[in-house]
């Protein structure tokens, strides 16, 4: 199989700020003793719009622990125009943006209850998504394997990590607010998350097993993930905040979990048979089916957009090849018929088409109609792998070594249009189109 390289948007809008404000007083008033101070963590945070935060207050030389109480402040408008805030009298609020950008400058405020002179404003910068796109991708570019992302015409290069492990394998969040990843920085491999700018990194399963092939549940609310923690590879989901793990397939080898597009089902391939398998279960680990149960090795799932089929890659006429079969395991049916070898199926996001890696001597990115008809070669350049469709269906990212080292290229998807994104000495690679907004 090839390398799994763990798969648009660019920004416009108003960054909207206020100052951070804190009490100075030495003593309480009265001259009872300190005076009580608030303080906000983040200081400062950077969303999308529909995109959400959480903030954290605390209250010193506050002897009644009477807390905060928290608002928006500088704009006006209400929730629509100003975004909403939960558990507003709880120590943590959750921000939750608008889906437009708002007008004016905006901050989100704790409040002393019991001196409401102190209070601080964290500031917010809001931007909104535009039709243009945005890129992910993992590079070395300095020294040593990052994230970055990238406006899908190649402009705006940002590196979004910088830690001197290794980063890898960006895949973004239903909403595009948020990237998950994987890296050893803690000395073991894990499953980090972060917002689209790169603020707000967090380890989400911090354990010394190794912890790969992230998924996101279609709402954006869990995670997918294979680890070994356990002495075996397997299946587990948690909460996207880290919280609720729950192991979901127990045996010896269950990898690449993949969720239906209502979020009601998970696929994943596994070795319990004594050969590679592709399996269905129910979200909740419930309801395991064999889908595949053939001798021959199948593999890497990938559900169709309706949520009706699952493509797959399949040893059993001898080479890899790709399968469609129904979620019910009825209706297998060959796509590809060539005895070449084909890796990775990745649907376009209206269902009609297909596109994968082919090996004829090289490797190179094909399409084909979900039916099997038309196979259609739409590259030559040396060696091509991972292909992703944008989120109109209407271009196709991919790597390939054509100039000596990995970069990220785009075409158009009928292979028109080839244009080197990355463009560097360094080897880039792991493409991820980020969502559109909901």
């Amino acid at each position: 199989m090839s390398t799994l390289w763990m798969p648009r948007r660019s920004f416009i809008g108003a960054s909207l700020c206020l100052l951070s404000a804190c009490g100075s007083d030495s003593t309480a008033p009265g001259g009872g003793g300190p005076a009580i101070s608030v303080a906000v963590v983040p200081s400062t945070a950077s969303l999308l719009t529909s995109g959400v935060q959480d903030f954290t207050a605390t209250v010193t030389n506050d002897q009644s622990n009477s807390g905060v109480r928290w608002g928006i402040t500088g704009c006006s408008g209400g929730a629509a125009a100003c975004g909403s805030l939960s558990n507003v009298t709880s120590t943590t609020t959750t921000y939750t943006a608008p889906a437009t950008v708002p007008p004016g400058a905006l901050g989100v405020t704790a409040t002393s209850v019991s001196d409401n002179s102190k209070s601080v404003t964290a500031r917010v910068a809001i931007t909104a998504i535009t039709a243009a796109g945005q890129i992910a991708f993992t590079s070395n570019r300095d020294g040593q394997n990052e994230i970055y992302v990238m406006n899908a015409d190649g402009s705006g290069a940002t590196r979004l990590t910088n830690n001197p492990a290794a980063d890898g394998g960006p895949i973004w969040s239903p909403d595009g607010t948020k990237i998950a990843f994987i890296s050893d920085r803690d000395g073991n491999v894990e499953i980090y998350v972060m917002n689209a700018d790169g603020s707000g990194l967090t380890n989400r399963t911090n354990n010394p097993g190794t912890d790969t092939e992230a998924a996101w549940s279609p709402d954006g609310s869990k995670i997918a993930f294979s680890s070994d923690r356990d002495g075996n590879v397997e299946i587990y989901v948690m909460n996207a905040d880290g919280s609720g793990l729950t192991r979901l397939a127990s045996n010896v080898a269950d990898r690449v979990p993949a969720w239906s597009p209502d979020g009601g089902k998970i696929a994943f391939m596994s070795f319990r048979d004594g050969n590679w398998e592709i399996y269905l279960m129910h979200a909740d680990g419930t309801g395991l089916v064999n889908l595949t149960n053939n001798p021959a090795q199948d593999e890497w799932p990938a559900w169709s957009p309706d949520g009706s089929k699952i493509a797959f890659i399949t040893t059993r006429d001898g080479n890899p090849q790709i399968y469609v079969v129904n979620t019910d395991g009825s209706g297998s049916t060959r796509i590809t018929s060539s005895p070449w070898q084909y890796f990775t199926p990745v649907w376009s996001p209206d269902g009609t088409k297909i596109a994968f890696s082919g090996y004829d001597g090289s490797s190179q990115i094909y399409v084909v109609n979900a039916d099997g008809s038309s196979v259609t070669r739409l590259t030559s350049i040396g060696s091509a792998w991972s292909p992703v469709w944008s989120p109109d269906g209407s271009k196709i990212a991919f790597r390939s070594d054509r100039d000596g080292n990995w970069e990220i290229y785009l075409m158009n998807a009928d292979g028109s249009g080839l244009r080197n994104l990355t463009n560097n000495p360094a080897d880039d690679g792991s493409p991820a189109w980020r969502p559109r907004s909901p």
